[in-house]
């Protein structure tokens, strides 16, 4: 028994945990859009995509270049936290200028555009909360990490929780989960100080390199961030009212089942960055492992959430949502591609070849954005789920092609073969909730389960 608890790694447990508190987050919304009904949480939630997109400027790319930097260096990466702090403030104040347009062109007003304001300086302090994470990341301080956000997610949600019930009130619920993270953020601030050095001598050329080297990891961010969020907004602007609050419960409910991969890229990232820094020969190992554990955890459990959607759909939101019900059969499937599409992702960010990034992310946000223009006002949410389901596909499979090109030509083979094989799974039971027979319905199940089968076979894999 030791010797079995020896080997297991207990960084994805830690991890496991500190995201499965996001289910807290998740109870919020799930309680707001039930107060607030379709149309009100609509305002909420078309905030949170345009703060979403506006808080990768703020961000800066930071979070992932402190992780690899300390994954890879763990002394001196650390210390490179507070110049990077400092450089979000600044980002913050151009968002600050950016929005009262941005906010006013997109129809934001009244309640909802000083809620955008709100959700903006969330997303700092969510920001700010990140980038200290990276140097716990980095470290392998994983547990601290689990304890940091648990007790963040806990008092944020019960004390914006306690302010909607006795004021029902959109404004002060997200003021109250304003003031919860900027307490939050000084506490784990005062803690990694005493831990590790996270400042340097401050010198506006090592700002100006920080910036320069961190520009990459950047665009791709807001890229990627405009890539996931922009339906909710352009379903505001293009279809009948409601639409975005279907498609947003849709997104929030996939968001969920979208944890799992998470928690294993936010590992295998760590161990990307500090092999190929330090034993390049074994980073093909923990490509494989990754890949096992997407396909053996999340897939699995990716295919239960698809033959039972429309009850949780009903069971969490209620009859008020049964729309969301269409573009979740459809959001589900493109998980397949979007796990693989990531995982290519992490592993050109982890190598430094993040340059190569925000070429691929320009042409699935493109792609994704004129599909989302030609659908949603035929289609509506499931318009938009398509869209998404169109790009992640792109995303993924050239992703894979640039894969192809590095020293990885055989492992972006295999990867191939089960994405294809993966969207065929979990594609199955969305077939059968719209009329494909079960008969049927297992007879392509089984024979794509048995070729990923094949294939991960760690002889085959490498």
């Amino acid at each position: 028994m030791r010797t079995l608890l020896s080997r297991l790694d207990l960084s994805y447990l830690y991890v496991l945990v500190g995201e499965a508190t996001l289910a807290l987050t998740f109870f919020f919304y799930i309680i707001l859009a039930r107060v607030l009904g379709p149309e009100r949480y609509e305002i909420f939630a078309a905030a949170v995509a345009l703060g979403a997109i506006l808080s990768l400027l703020i961000q800066f790319g930071f979070p992932a270049l402190l992780t690899r930097e300390v994954a890879a260096n763990p002394v001196e990466g650390s210390k490179s936290t507070g110049q990077f702090l400092i450089i979000e403030g600044l980002s913050f104040l151009l968002v600050l200028i950016l929005l009262f347009p941005l906010a006013r062109l997109l129809g934001y007003e009244g309640e909802g555009l000083i809620v955008c304001y709100l959700v903006i300086f969330a997303e700092l302090c969510r920001s700010v909360k990140m980038t200290l994470r990276g140097v716990l990341k980095g470290m392998g301080w994983f547990r601290s990490e689990t304890v940091s956000v648990a007790i963040e997610r806990f008092f944020a949600v019960l004390l914006s929780c306690i302010v909607l019930f006795l004021s029902n009130n959109l404004v002060w619920v997200v003021g109250t989960f304003v003031l919860v993270r900027f307490l939050d953020i000084v506490g784990l601030l005062v803690y990694l100080s005493r831990k590790t050095s996270i400042w340097l001598p401050l010198s506006l050329n090592k700002l100006w390199q920080s910036v320069r080297t961190a520009y990459p990891f950047a665009l791709s961010g807001v890229l990627w961030i405009l890539y996931y969020q922009i339906d909710v907004v352009m379903l505001k602007g293009l279809a009948p009212t409601g639409e975005a609050g279907f498609y947003s419960a849709a997104y929030r409910m996939l968001e969920i089942f979208t944890e799992l991969p998470q928690v294993i890229f936010y590992v295998a990232f760590t161990r990307f960055a500090r092999y190929y820094a330090n034993e390049p020969e074994k980073l093909p190992e923990q490509i494989y492992k990754c890949t096992r554990l997407l396909l053996g955890v999340a897939l699995p459990v990716i295919v239960v959430a698809g033959f039972t959607q429309p009850i949780l759909v009903q069971l969490i939101y209620g009859e008020a949502f049964a729309p969301s019900v269409k573009p979740l059969a459809i959001l589900l499937p493109s998980l397949s591609f979007k796990m693989f599409g990531t995982l290519v992702q992490k592993l050109l960010q982890a190598t430094g070849r993040e340059k190569q990034l925000p070429a691929l992310m320009f042409g699935a946000t493109m792609t994704n954005v004129l599909s989302n223009f030609i659908l949603i006002p035929y289609l509506g949410s499931a318009g938009a789920a398509i869209a998404t389901l169109l790009s992640e596909l792109m995303l993924c499979f050239i992703g894979l092609y640039m894969m192809n090109r590095m020293e990885y030509k055989h492992i972006s083979q295999r990867l191939s073969i089960i994405a294809v094989m993966s969207l065929l799974v979990t594609a199955i039971p969305s077939l059968i909730l719209y009329g494909l027979t079960p008969i049927v319905g297992l007879g392509l199940m089984l024979p794509s389960i048995a070729t990923i089968v094949v294939i991960m076979r760690r002889d085959r894999f490498l």
